[in-house]
């Protein structure tokens, strides 16, 4: 009976923060429109707030690649990923000093993050098929399918067209790309802080627990000792 309860309460957990998620993007577009009187422009809440789950998202493999060497391949190849879509969605900072320069530091960072992978293939192989296999992979998955495919189908100018025709107004087009842009983040940023929080903490675990066993041996072997006195 207590296994049921608890399997049950680890589900509605999991359904509530789900709803938060799904929610978040939608409560930010609301507050740009109806709070700020923004038209979720280039620095609108919802535009930052991307920007700012991306930020969390690199930290997050980066973190976990400081943290676990075996995991290190894949988390620096991860964290250069998301790293130059941060820098492509910062174009127009960068265009301020030279126009392109994004694109040169794109090429740089995948060019360093896949070398530094390459040099050890086989355990970059190894932990990123580890993360494969694990549940935040198919979050990640899913945000990256409705980043890179849904909100670009979803926000073509043709398709809005034939929708509103002559009441065609940009913004409109706009919101719904940008809100399921943010949405895709979320998961996305959710789903790498969760990987790197559990691998940390499995290797603290681990840790902990050789800890444990080479106080009890060494507790063993001074008994012993003192047993021969």
């Amino acid at each position: 009976m207590e296994k049921q309860r608890h399997i049950l309460l680890a589900h509605l957990g999991r359904s509530a923060l789900l709803a938060l998620v799904m929610a978040t993007p939608v409560a930010l577009l609301y507050a740009d429109i109806q709070l700020l009187g923004d038209d979720v422009g280039e620095w609108s809440l919802v535009e930052l707030t991307q920007l700012g789950f991306l930020v969390a998202t690199v930290l997050a493999f980066v973190r976990l690649a400081r943290a676990r060497a075996d995991e290190r391949g894949f988390a620096v190849l991860a964290a250069g990923f998301f790293g130059c879509m941060l820098i492509r969605e910062l174009d127009a900072v960068w265009d301020l000093l030279f126009r392109g320069l994004w694109s040169i530091l794109v090429a740089a960072l995948a060019a360093a993050s896949l070398g530094y992978a390459l040099r050890q293939r086989q355990a970059t192989l190894d932990a990123t098929a580890r993360f494969l296999r694990s549940r935040p992979a198919a979050v990640m998955t899913i945000g990256l399918v409705l980043l890179l495919i849904y909100s670009r189908l979803f926000g073509m100018t043709t398709l809005w067209h034939g929708l509103l025709a002559e009441n065609y107004v940009r913004v409109f087009k706009n919101a719904a790309e940008e809100c399921t842009e943010l949405l895709a983040y979320t998961l996305i940023m959710a789903s790498a802080l969760t990987y790197a929080a559990q691998r940390i903490r499995e290797q603290r675990k681990a840790l902990a627990a050789r800890g444990h066993a080479r106080a009890g041996a060494a507790l063993l072997q001074a008994r012993r000792a003192s047993g021969r006195h």
